[in-house]
C-alpha cells in the first residue's frame, strides 16, 4: 500500500536501545523528513522496551530505567523527538502489539500506525507475539540494513502457510552498519575505548555510560 493519503499523530520507534546510538537518531530524522509531511506526523516517539521477550537471555541488557534515561538524554535537544515510557512502567514482558493497541486506544496514533523498523528486524517479525495483528495495524517504515533486502511480505508457518503482504515503505537514507551490539563490544574491550566511540554515541549518552561504568 502506498504511503500517500494516510494520517497519524506520531511515528513509533520501538527498540531496546541498549544503548541508543547515533544511527538510531539518524534513522528517526530521515523518517521524519521523508514521511512526516506525507503521513501528517510531526514527531517520532521512541519507546524503549521494558522486558523484551527476545532479549531476556542477554547478560549485558541494562535495566529498563537506565536505557530509558539514555534515550531521554539522546533526544533531549531535538524538538520533534519524544520518549514514551509506557513499556518501562508496565509490569511483565513488553509485547509490541500490546503497546500499539494501547496507544491506539489512547488516541496517540491511528491505523495504519507508522512504525520505524530495520529490515533485519522486520525479517524476524513472524516470531513476535501476535505478529499477524501487528501486520494488520502497522505501516512499516523500513531502515536499510547491511545484507538485508527490503521486506515486502512475510511467510507465517502453520497449516495455511500464510503469506501476508506488508504495508511498507523504505526510508531513503544511507545504509548504516552501526549497531548497539558493536557499541557494547567496544565498551567491553577496555575502558579507554570510550573515547573511540565519540560521535558514534550522542555525547550525553557517552558521558552517562562512562560516569556509571556501564557495559564494562
Amino acid at each position: 500500500m502506498a504511503a500517500e493519503n494516510q494520517k497519524a499523530n506520531t511515528c513509533l520507534y520501538f527498540g531496546t536501545f541498549n544503548p541508543i546510538h547515533a544511527g538510531h537518531l539518524m534513522i528517526a530524522q530521515a523518517a521524519l523528513r521523508q514521511y512526516g509531511p506525507v503521513l501528517g506526523f510531526q514527531t517520532v516517539s521512541f519507546i524503549p522496551a521494558g522486558q523484551p521477550p527476545h532479549r531476556h537471555h542477554e547478560n549485558d541488557l541494562l535495566d529498563a530505567h537506565r536505557r530509558l534515561r539514555m534515550v531521554r538524554l539522546a533526544t533531549a535537544e531535538h524538538p520533534d523527538f519524544r520518549v514514551l515510557d509506557v513499556e518501562v512502567n508496565r509490569p511483565g514482558q513488553s509485547f509490541t502489539i500490546d503497546t500499539v493497541n494501547h496507544l491506539i486506544n489512547q488516541g496517540v496514533v491511528s491505523e495504519p500506525v507508522p512504525f520505524i523498523i530495520g529490515t533485519d528486524a522486520l525479517r524476524g517479525l513472524t516470531t513476535w507475539h501476535k505478529a499477524k495483528s501487528l501486520v494488520e495495524k502497522a505501516l512499516f517504515l523500513q531502515a536499510p540494513r547491511p545484507h538485508c533486502e527490503p521486506v515486502r511480505a512475510l511467510s507465517f508457518e502453520g497449516p495455511d502457510q500464510d503469506l501476508l503482504s506488508l504495508n511498507t515503505s523504505m526510508i531513503d537514507m544511507p545504509m548504516l552498519a552501526i549497531s548497539s551490539t558493536w557499541i557494547r563490544q567496544i565498551l567491553k574491550e577496555k575502558r579507554d575505548q570510550q573515547e573511540a566511540l565519540r560521535y558514534f554515541l550522542p555525547e550525553p549518552v557517552r558521558r552517562f555510560i562512562e560516569d556509571n561504568g556501564l557495559y564494562l
